[in-house]
């Protein structure tokens, strides 16, 4: 059985291609984030818990597939224009730097305060490697070696300070305590990065790691640094046993696994009784909730699809409550929030 409150977690990627592929020269990009905006609302508004954000550093054969915005900065726009939503942003841990990182997602985590996520993506693409003087010819086992740094890097640097550094106490005139600032000098194999980040502690402690594990490099990953895993749907398997197998990663890793959100792909096509399946697997510990796929065609459609679903699954049982103005990710995904590691009481 699930142990979140009957609270069926959803997500789904927010889908920023025009409404349809024909039309006259307005149709496509006039009002591109103003359409953006309003999937983003709609879906906020049918109880989605957070929208992926999709990025890629290269351009497609087919420039239909292409993000329309870079991840970082949508998710900034959207954090001023939503209230309950959360915003995971897809992050290359190939081609960025862990610094400049750090500070968007904690700068993200503060604006919305604490509905920031992140998705690393560890992928080989030799047509981004093109673009930033990398050869293309890194192994699986070499990227994911840096994705593991760059998230030690990165929660590393968002403990730099601790949670009571800044007192801003104008009896005493004590703002801050420099005790509570601490430097990482981390030095490993693919950063040197000395530390401290200029941003306080995020409201999340560390904003949401989610993801997506395919293979056996991304389930130990996974085990040892996800917050949120999202699983691809698996014709004829038992989603319960893989949901268990994964929990038993998570917890020879060191972890406690109910410290961990396993959701399930569900690939949205409009069916009866969908919400209620959903509602099954849940209650029979398949999943702690859903990634709902939005099904091909024109994208005005097909978010609303998603919609629809969310919609219904929302009003379909126990534990659907409305999420509330204030309330981080992590609490709505009732996922614990990471102390500090300098942190004394």
């Amino acid at each position: 059985m699930s142990r979140r409150g009957g609270h069926i977690t959803l997500f789904t990627q927010l889908l920023t291609a025009p409404e349809t592929t024909c039309g006259d020269s307005q149709g496509a990009d006039a009002g591109a984030f103003a359409r953006v905006l309003d999937r983003a609302r709609a879906a906020e508004a049918a109880g989605i818990d957070a929208l992926l954000l999709h990025d890629r550093q290269s351009a497609s054969h087919d420039p239909a597939g292409d993000p329309y915005f870079e991840a970082g900065t949508l998710a900034a726009a959207l954090a001023v224009r939503t209230r309950t939503v959360g915003l995971v942003a897809a992050v290359s841990t190939e081609y960025a730097l862990p610094y400049h990182v750090a500070r968007t997602l904690a700068t993200i985590d503060h604006i919305t305060l604490g509905r920031a996520g992140w998705q690393p993506i560890t992928a080989a693409d030799p047509h981004a490697s093109a673009n930033y003087s990398r050869s293309g010819t890194e192994s699986a086992a070499a990227r994911h070696a840096r994705a593991s740094e760059f998230v030690t890097v990165l929660t590393g640097l968002w403990d730099s300070f601790d949670d009571d550094a800044f007192r801003r106490d104008r009896e005493s005139g004590v703002y801050f305590t420099p005790e509570k600032l601490h430097t990482l000098d981390h030095k490993g194999e693919c950063f040197d990065v000395a530390g401290p980040l200029n941003i306080a502690r995020p409201p999340q402690g560390h904003p949401l790691l989610v993801h997506r594990a395919a293979d056996g490099d991304d389930f130990a990953f996974a085990a040892r640094a996800a917050d949120v895993v999202l699983l691809p749907a698996r014709n004829g398997q038992d989603p319960v046993r893989i949901r268990e197998s994964v929990r038993d990663q998570v917890r020879a890793a060191g972890r406690d696994p109910d410290d961990v959100a396993v959701l399930l792909d569900w690939p949205v096509d409009g069916s009866a009784g969908a919400a209620g399946r959903l509602r099954e697997l849940f209650d029979a510990g398949a999943a702690d909730g859903f990634t709902l796929l939005a099904p091909d065609g024109a994208a005005g459609m097909a978010h609303e699809a998603v919609i629809a679903l969310a919609a219904a699954v929302r009003a379909d049982g126990p534990g659907e409550l409305a999420a509330q103005g204030g309330a981080t990710l992590r609490d709505r995904l009732s996922l614990p929030r990471p102390t500090g590691r300098y942190q004394t009481v």
